[in-house]
């Protein structure tokens, strides 16, 4: 008798679970719950990784994703910086100065607290400057290309082609300006090179 009403009051009790409309519910631990400092900590980690490997295309990718799910959040800001840092690699062969300025210039225009704003603040320049001597250097090197076929109309217009009769002659100006271009691009470069391997340092732990 006493296991029999110890089974009628368990019916019971189940019955009433069942139809009180499910007021009991089951929560996961907090610790269990996703939040945005731990998204934040796993989509960074995955995302340095896949530009530690070259696939800067994946890493953007992981940024835009997670500014996507949390927008408005400090750590969506912090995105823009990142992609702007993985597009100045000079390994990233697929992206360009003006979008990383883009990016830049977002993350600086920002009024929010920004982990990064003083090296945001320096890449902007070195990009900028980079971008300008490009364009010098694009512009010359057309120019001295069309003052080439003017000058000699009927020269082969082949890259490795050399003046008729081995004579190499001397550089024109335009060729000095082109050399003096690179020389500032090379050295810009290295600059951003030696930035870039700074910041992508783990951060030390205290």
């Amino acid at each position: 008798m006493i296991f029999g009403a110890s089974r009628a009051r368990l019916a019971a009790t189940a019955l009433i679970l069942a139809t009180s409309g499910g007021c009991i519910s089951v929560h996961r631990p907090s610790f269990m719950e996703p939040t945005v400092e731990r998204d934040w900590d796993n989509t960074l980690l995955m995302a340095r990784v896949r530009a530690g490997e070259g696939k800067f295309a994946e890493a953007d990718s992981l940024m835009a994703r997670f500014a996507s799910r949390y927008p408005e959040t400090h750590e969506a800001l912090e995105t823009s910086y990142w992609r702007a840092l993985f597009d100045l690699d000079p390994s990233n062969h697929v992206a360009s100065f003006s979008t990383a300025i883009s990016s830049l210039d977002a993350y600086l225009a920002d009024r929010q607290p920004r982990e990064h704003a003083a090296e945001a603040a320096t890449l902007r320049r070195i990009a900028g400057h980079m971008d300008e001597l490009n364009k010098l250097a694009a512009t010359a090197l057309a120019e001295a290309r069309d003052t080439g076929t003017v000058a000699r109309p009927g020269a082969d217009s082949r890259p490795d082609a050399r003046p008729a009769g081995g004579d190499v002659g001397f550089p024109s100006p335009a060729d000095a300006e082109i050399k003096r271009l690179k020389d500032e691009l090379a050295k810009a470069n290295a600059e951003l090179e030696r930035i870039r391997r700074r910041l992508a340092q783990p951060p030390s732990k205290p």
